[in-house]
């Protein structure tokens, strides 16, 4: 089974093995972007109607190295 998103919650289930993977979004990079395109809007400039964010995914051999896991706190 293949989960979406890396919350605490999935990065738990992940390491216990009740999932074999995760796709995980880039959620900073999808903040980044709302917030540019925002100014754009904003400021009369031309915004970009599709972008794509990527993802990365998340496996029992990566998961401690990823930098893709959602913080639960900041």
């Amino acid at each position: 089974m293949v989960g979406f998103d890396a919350g605490p919650d999935q990065i738990a289930a992940l390491k216990a093995g009740t999932v074999q993977a995760l796709v995980a979004q880039q959620p900073e990079t999808i903040g980044v972007d709302a917030v540019q395109q925002a100014v754009l809007a904003l400021d009369g400039g031309t915004v970009t109607p599709d972008i794509q964010t990527g993802f990365s995914i998340i496996t029992p051999e990566n998961v401690d190295a990823t930098t893709a896991a959602y913080k639960s706190q900041c």
